[in-house]
């Protein structure tokens, strides 16, 4: 499949509201449970626009989620506060990673491993993920810390190198 960022507008806009139809569904089903019929008629579009855009409905949230990784990547370069901005960027998608995290593990680690440094050891990819796994999901659910006050918390009880593997 290619890149969001590479679509036409046509395309994107179909990505987009077949990704929002799905999140729409999985306020009451869950990932498993959800087929592509449920999502066409979600959003109202055919199984030919669905399959023109998505392999199955995992691929959906492995692109929107490779997307959004991709997109902090790019977007983090020129921040000085590098936790902070992790952050305050993830803020806006932690719904999602608690959802991959427990419903779609692999899509978690498919996309954090593509990202991450190809000479780091299996050992050092799974700590990154589950850095990442910890931060992000739990944050999820309490929702009362802000971005600030989470990067107070975080630098009070992790390690330089433990913010720096996942950071990296």
């Amino acid at each position: 499949m290619e890149k969001i960022e590479d679509l036409n507008k046509k395309s994107y806009d179909s990505q987009l509201k077949i990704y929002k139809a799905l999140r729409q569904i999985l306020i009451t089903k869950s990932l498993n449970d959800i087929t592509v019929t449920d999502i066409c008629e979600e959003c109202n579009c055919s199984r030919s626009t669905f399959y023109r855009n998505f392999d199955n409905v995992i691929d959906i949230l492995e692109i929107f989620f490779d997307y959004f990784y991709d997109r902090y990547l790019r977007k983090r370069v020129n921040e000085e506060n590098q936790l902070l901005f992790f952050l305050k960027y993830w803020t806006r998608h932690r719904d999602l990673v608690y959802l991959l995290k427990n419903q779609a593990p692999m899509v978690l680690y498919t996309v954090v491993s593509k990202y991450t440094d190809p000479s780091w050891t299996d050992f050092h990819k799974k700590l990154k993920l589950d850095l990442f796994e910890i931060i992000i999901p739990s944050w999820s659910v309490t929702k009362t810390q802000t971005p600030e006050e989470m990067e107070r918390y975080l630098k009070e009880i992790f390690t330089e190198k433990a913010i720096d593997i996942l950071l990296n």
